[in-house]
């Protein structure tokens, strides 16, 4: 009776939606949407996660769950714009795109006995188009000019088969517009992450001149506008080699650009979307913090006055204040406190706990099967074994997302040394909260009786700290 009821329930939801058309896509700061998935038919666990991006503040939102069960798991999400998010099931990369607009429930349903994804909500029919034409697909070609051709095409396919889904009447016009000037831009940055390494960004820039968008916050678009500076940068700015400082000045230099060649509005929302970048770089110490605030209080002396929504450099203003806050009232992890212990199955099956490496040495790789850092990195801690282990060293790596199956493909083909150990339940949230960690590979030194060395350690200092440490009794 109770299903019954939700059957009826979600097609009385169903036909109010459709009757919905007059939607405005618009920014809010401050936003929100609803997201429902039901899962179903589930016989063994699956590990999913979801992603969106928004322009501001600049960043990307990212979810990871585990559903051992049917069940049903709700979101209230912050939503400043219209955003195509994609979930993707880390058990089986099954993936599906999902549109999420502002005040509006969107429900998603899984049933794992068949693979089948349908939808229930205002933007159904636009994520069932998304689901077989996401927008974000970026397919990888051999880095050479000719790639820019094939993006060219890739992207008049994804045109025509948007044109033709809106002929139909399967897609709204609202919608149509938006992700029509959605697409354009997002494969000039599709190009652009190509040109860049045969020097061919400055005659991109040439080929797609500065315009303006109705849709200035979009994603793409933003990404899309960062492309114009000087072009004395191009052989510096796209590489990881990239400077601090060199970074800063191409950032001053682009704002500048734009300002002479954009209307007061969207300078004003572009100019708050690149300074939020600095919001979005990670801090673990008051020092740190102290730093990047420099840094972002510089930005915002120079270009304050651009900004003419106050709310959003207020926004700006007080989120730097509620980092410092959280750092400074957080607990942390100091050198001497306790290790969280915990209880995980091996390859074995068998419960390994913390403890059962006492009287050792122990470093605790906290990793995740879609890390590629993590994975390119294991011939390094390898190493470590090599060197450290008849010292009474132990490496316990910790696969923090619940894929067995590709947990152990991983492990058959890289063969990491050391204890191997996954996350089941809800031994991932506890353990990514106790350790605090934010990023993955996290590394995490503990000494002989138990307690804390250090944790945050960087990949390149481990040698170092495990070679001042492994005479410590």
């Amino acid at each position: 009776m109770k299903k019954q009821l939700l059957l009826i329930a979600t097609a009385l939801f169903a036909a109010g939606c459709s009757q919905k058309s007059d939607y405005e896509c618009q920014f809010t700061l401050n936003g929100e949407t609803h997201l429902t998935f039901n899962f179903t038919n589930v016989d063994t666990p699956k590990s999913f996660a979801f992603f969106y991006n928004q322009s501001f503040p600049r960043g990307q939102h990212q979810y990871i769950f585990s559903v051992e069960h049917d069940t049903t798991i709700e979101y209230t999400l912050p939503l400043n714009h219209p955003a195509e998010a994609i979930c993707y099931c880390r058990s089986n990369n099954l993936t599906f795109n999902m549109f999420l607009v502002q005040n509006e429930l969107l429900i998603a349903n899984y049933d794992m006995a068949n693979d089948s994804i349908w939808f229930v909500g205002f933007t159904k029919s636009i994520c069932e188009y998304l689901s077989r034409h996401p927008t974000d697909y970026h397919e990888r070609y051999s880095v050479d000019t000719s790639c820019l051709a094939k993006i060219d095409r890739a992207y008049q396919l994804k045109q025509k088969s948007l044109d033709s889904a809106y002929a139909a009447g399967q897609l709204p016009k609202w919608f149509y517009d938006l992700q029509t000037e959605n697409m354009y831009y997002n494969t000039i940055d599709h190009k652009e992450s190509y040109a860049c390494h045969f020097g061919y960004v400055d005659k991109l820039r040439k080929e797609n001149p500065i315009r303006e968008s109705k849709y200035y916050w979009l994603d793409n678009y933003t990404s899309y506008l960062f492309m114009f500076h000087d072009p004395k940068f191009d052989s510096t700015i796209y590489f990881p080699s990239r400077s601090k400082e060199v970074f800063l000045q191409c950032n001053q230099n682009n704002l500048d650009i734009i300002k002479s060649h954009m209307p007061e509005d969207i300078v004003s929302f572009y100019t708050a979307s690149r300074l939020s970048v600095f919001l979005n770089r990670k801090v673990k110490s008051v020092s740190e913090y102290e730093e990047k605030k420099k840094e972002l209080d510089k930005q915002i002396a120079t270009n304050s006055s651009r900004i003419k929504d106050t709310a959003l450099l207020n926004y700006i203003v007080n989120e730097q204040k509620n980092i410092y806050n959280d750092l400074i009232t957080r607990k942390t992890l100091k050198p001497g406190d306790k290790a969280a212990n915990f209880y995980l199955k091996n390859v074995d099956d068998k419960s390994v706990s913390l403890s059962d490496f006492a009287g050792k040495l122990v470093l605790l790789n906290f990793w995740d099967t879609h890390c590629s850092a993590c994975i390119a990195s294991i011939p390094k801690k390898n190493a470590l074994v090599e060197k450290f282990g008849k010292q009474g060293f132990e490496l316990v790596n910790i696969c923090l997302d619940n894929a067995p199956d590709v947990w152990r493909q991983i492990i058959n083909e890289h063969h990491p040394l050391g204890e191997q150990l996954i996350c089941k339940g809800q031994w991932e949230k506890n353990l990514r909260d106790k350790y605090m960690i934010s990023g993955r590979p996290h590394f995490v030194l503990v000494d002989r009786n138990g307690l804390i060395i250090a944790n945050y350690v960087k990949g390149d200092s481990l040698e170092v700290y495990i070679e001042r440490n492994i005479g410590n009794k």
